[in-house]
Order: structure tokens, then C-alpha cells, then sequence
């Protein structure tokens, strides 16, 4: 008789569902991938309204997946007590569905990963924790309230994945190391390849991003920026990429009308992810100075489409970039040097493509997905064995 096939349990709060609004779709991209396992998505959804409705079951591509409403209040307080009634009223609805995970996977440390270890240990099984730096960041400095429970989780988990290189040295200023069960673990890049070969440059850079997060991308201090270097090179040119509400777009056309940007700086809105791989290879570079960026896949996409980026330091990808001269790191929201480095780009990219051909090898070794989902899948499986 076949034996069933061990069940994930997936705690995320990035998750889309069709009852919110669209969020990341790394979580997804990677769910999909564990095609050896019964993956089952708790798909937890912040409310501020009683009483909750109660979780709603969708069947996709990867799964169970519940809609999950939990009670929260703004700005995290009581976060604890917040994760732990999910935790209950999770344990709750998948005793009474009959499913019993072999195994949880928190999806972040400092929301699900506060339910994800009281999961574990009511169905006694290994906790898998990743850590997205973003939101890790501001818990642990805004909540020292928290720091030695997140620090028994962390002690407790089998497995901890820092899907944020960047976050390592500001997690262990909290938490000792523990190499053992440390890793990286890149979100999943569909462009990923082993030979790049990039196109000739056309005059323009590119930007990507949701125009509603503008502000978290940095594009305020990019716009500044731009016209900062447009003083002393005016053949620059920058194409925006991604959609947004109808108030982002005009706060966004605003901003760039204020910086006499008009001429010089296109919103070509909301592409299809294929149609912007097709394009972004003619672009001269990305620009994209996040503040506090989790990961972002368009870096890693950008590079591997052949063109050089600009990121901030200490956030995105940075940390996975070691040692390789690809693109150039920029100080938060410092006008100055993201301008110099605009510059610098505009005059250095040929070198710069020709250092991303040269390092394709390294870059696929750091990025591959398929080294990262059977590395992840083997550890699942010590794990529950």
C-alpha cells in the first residue's frame, strides 16, 4: 500500500487569496514547488473587526489553502496574545478537518512564527521558521518586550531560513548563532539561467514597483536624485514600471511633475512579469534604492536579464551579492549618493554587464531554485523521519 506523503503546514501572512488584497507571490512560488508533500496554507489575513469570519478553505494549485482572519490591533500591540488565540483557533479548525501536518512551516518569525510554535508543539512536530528582514527588523527594535520569547522560538525551531541575507548580523545581535540549522533560502526567480548574455544598452534605466509602496521603494529620494544628476548628464532617462491605486499614480505624477521631470521620466504602468523580462534587458541598470526591501525578486531578475542594479545597503539582495561587482549599493534615502551612483552607472555599465557575464556561475549557484527546493526538501525529510 502507498504510504501518504508527509503534510507541510504553511503559516503566511503574505499569501493572496481571493478574499484580500494581492500581495508577494514568493510564498506561493515556493509552495508550489514541494510537489513531494500534501502542502496546507494557513493563509492568515489581519482584521481589526469582531466578530471574525470564520476561515474559508480554497482548493489551488498548491493545495489547501485557508482565508484566515485573525484579530489584531494596529501597530502590532499585543502581538503575542494576537498569535497565540490564531494558533488556537488554527489548531482548532484542522483538528476538526482531520489534518494533522508532519511538519510547520512559519513563514516569518515574528507573526507566524509566534503561532507556528504554539502549532508545533500542540501536534509534537518540527517548526521550520523563515525570517523575511523587513518586518523581523522593526519587531525586534520596536518590541524588546518579545525578545526572549522570539528567542526560545528561534531555539526551538529544526530550521531557520533567512530568506533576508541582509537580516543575519542584526538577527544574531538578538539571537546566538546556530549554524546547524542556518541557511539561505532566495525566493524563487523565473529568469534564473547559467549563462547571461547581455543586450546592448538603450539610453534609458528602469525603476519596478507597486506605486502604492512608493514610499518603502525609496522613489522620493530616487526622483530627487534623478534630477540631481539630470543637472549634470541631461541625456539621462527612466522608465517606471508597475501600477497603483488611482491616488498612488497621481501622488506619483505629482512628484515628478514638481522635479521638472516630465520630459525625462515615463510611467509606463502595471507589465505582464514575462513582458517585462523580454524588456528590461535593454534597459542601462535598475534603479531601485528600497528602504528596508525584505528580498526583491526584480533585483535578481534584472540581474540575470543582463543589466547592472542600484539597491540599498543592508536590504534586498544585498548579502547575497558578496564578493561580486554587479551593480552598486547606496546609502537610505541619501540623494547625494544615489545620484553619484546613477552617474556611475550610466558611465561604468558596459563593465558592469560584462562583470554579470562573468559571474553567471556564481550568481546561479546563489540564486538556483532547483538547489534551493531539493536542499529544503531534504531537510524536510530528516526532520520528520
Amino acid at each position: 500500500m502507498t504510504q501518504p506523503r508527509p503534510t507541510i503546514l504553511h503559516l503566511a501572512v503574505d499569501f493572496n487569496t481571493p478574499q484580500r488584497k494581492p500581495t508577494t507571490i514568493a510564498i506561493e512560488r515556493f509552495v508550489e514547488e514541494l510537489t513531494e508533500f500534501e502542502n496546507v496554507v494557513v493563509a492568515f489575513e489581519r482584521s481589526i473587526s469582531l466578530p471574525l469570519p470564520a476561515p474559508a478553505p480554497v482548493f489551488g494549485k498548491t493545495g489547501v489553502v485557508y482565508h484566515f482572519p485573525y484579530f489584531g490591533l494596529p501597530l502590532g500591540l499585543d502581538l503575542h496574545r494576537a498569535m497565540r488565540t490564531a494558533a488556537r483557533r488554527t489548531i482548532i479548525r484542522l483538528e476538526a478537518d482531520g489534518i494533522r501536518p508532519d511538519l510547520v512551516h512559519a513563514h516569518k518569525l515574528t507573526f507566524e512564527g509566534l503561532a507556528g510554535w504554539y502549532v508545533a508543539q500542540h501536534f509534537g512536530v518540527p517548526l521550520f521558521v523563515s525570517l523575511r528582514g523587513e518586518v523581523e527588523t522593526k519587531v525586534f527594535r520596536m518590541k524588546p518586550e518579545l525578545r526572549g520569547l522570539l528567542r526560545r522560538i528561534s531555539q526551538d525551531t529544526a530550521k531557520l531560513y533567512f530568506v533576508s541575507a541582509w537580516f543575519r548580523d542584526e538577527f544574531h545581535r538578538h539571537v546566538p548563532s546556530q549554524p546547524a540549522k542556518e541557511r539561505l533560502l532566495p525566493n524563487i526567480v523565473r529568469n534564473i539561467r547559467q549563462t547571461i548574455v547581455p543586450q546592448p544598452a538603450g539610453e534609458a534605466f528602469v525603476s519596478v514597483l507597486d506605486l502604492d509602496t512608493w514610499k518603502r521603494k525609496g522613489l522620493r529620494w530616487l526622483l530627487d536624485a534623478f534630477a540631481l544628476a539630470l543637472s549634470q548628464d541631461p541625456t539621462l532617462r527612466l522608465d517606471i514600471i508597475g501600477g497603483g491605486s488611482t491616488s498612488s499614480v497621481a501622488l506619483v505624477r505629482k512628484m515628478i511633475s514638481e522635479r521638472g521631470l516630465q520630459k525625462v521620466v515615463t510611467l509606463l504602468g502595471p507589465m505582464p512579469n514575462a513582458q517585462l523580462l523580454s524588456r528590461m534587458p535593454g534597459y542601462r541598470g535598475l534603479l531601485l534604492p528600497s528602504i528596508n526591501e525584505t528580498f526583491g525578486m526584480v533585483y535578481v531578475e534584472a540581474i540575470f536579464a543582463g543589466i547592472p542594479i542600484l539597491l540599498t545597503a543592508n536590504t534586498a539582495i544585498d548579502g547575497y551579492l558578496d564578493g561580486l561587482d554587479v551593480g552598486i549599493a547606496v546609502p537610505p534615502k541619501d540623494v547625494k549618493e544615489i545620484s553619484a551612483a546613477i552617474l556611475q552607472m550610466s558611465t561604468s555599465h558596459a563593465k558592469l554587464r560584462a562583470n554579470i557575464t562573468a559571474a553567471a556561475p556564481t550568481l546561479f549557484a546563489r540564486f538556483d531554485p532547483v538547489a534551493s527546493v531539493t536542499s529544503y526538501c531534504d531537510d524536510v525529510k530528516k526532520a520528520i523521519s
